[in-house]
């Protein structure tokens, strides 16, 4: 009795084994992971295994993975540092002649064209900050010689300064803040106003770089001679492009 019981143990074994080696040839990674068959059946194509002709880890280049950015630039981009320094004179000579300060969502100096992207996450810019005499009305009707302070919620700021000198006030609090408006209301999470009290001090100056995280408050005090900036906004996902000035 032991040894019929005993052969039907090792026969029983034998033909689990052979029906294991089978699944698994079937199309599983290995014995332990179903993953990439329980993918297969979920988009209808079969993964690209590695070994196989364009295959990327991961399954990095899988079927029907998303477009990456489709409205990024298509090719690459370049600027040169004479061109960056040009770009820096032309803005600073247009706000010397401008008969108003900046409006909208923002008091600076734009309109280039040297650097504007706009893609999925990121948008980069390049602006001037003008150095003023005297006070003027800023965008929450502050009389005075500096443009309003900046608060966004919704993404990072990083600054690489491309010409010129001052300070940028970081931190702390704004007084008297208050929502952007806009055509439609009130700007969720973007705020404006001034004095910042309780912020830090950086002084900038030409390949200075600042990076200002969500919900920091800034605001800039240009030297004589203002200052220009490349910035680029990183869209931390928390608001759409529409709501991030």
């Amino acid at each position: 009795m032991k040894r019929w019981l005993l052969s039907g143990i090792l026969i029983g074994a034998a033909i689990g084994y052979r029906a294991g080696r089978g699944t698994h040839a079937a199309g599983q990674a290995d014995e332990f992971t179903p993953i990439p068959s329980a993918w297969a059946a979920e988009q209808g194509a079969p993964p690209q295994q590695p070994g196989q002709p364009g295959a990327m880890p991961f399954g990095f280049n899988r079927p029907n993975l998303q477009p990456l950015a489709p409205d990024a630039p298509p090719e690459a981009l370049y600027w040169s540092i004479d061109d960056i320094r040009k770009a820096h004179t032309e803005l600073a000579g247009r706000a010397a002649q401008a008969s108003a300060p900046g409006r909208g969502s923002t008091q600076a100096i734009g309109g280039g064209s040297l650097v504007r992207v706009r893609t999925r996450t990121h948008t980069m810019s390049m602006l001037y900050r003008a150095h003023r005499e005297q006070p003027v009305p800023s965008l929450t009707g502050v009389m005075s010689l500096w443009d309003d302070a900046e608060q966004h919620a919704g993404v990072y700021d990083f600054y690489i300064v491309t010409g010129g000198a001052g300070e940028m006030i970081v931190g702390g609090e704004i007084e008297g803040r208050k929502n952007l408006m806009d055509q439609a209301g009130p700007v969720p999470g973007e705020y404006r106003g001034q004095p910042i009290k309780g912020g830090r001090t950086y002084r900038v100056k030409a390949g200075d770089w600042l990076l200002i995280p969500p919900d920091a408050p800034h605001q800039p005090k240009p030297d004589p001679g203002g200052f220009s900036y490349m910035i680029m906004k990183i869209n931390v996902g928390m608001y759409p492009w529409n709501l991030i000035r």
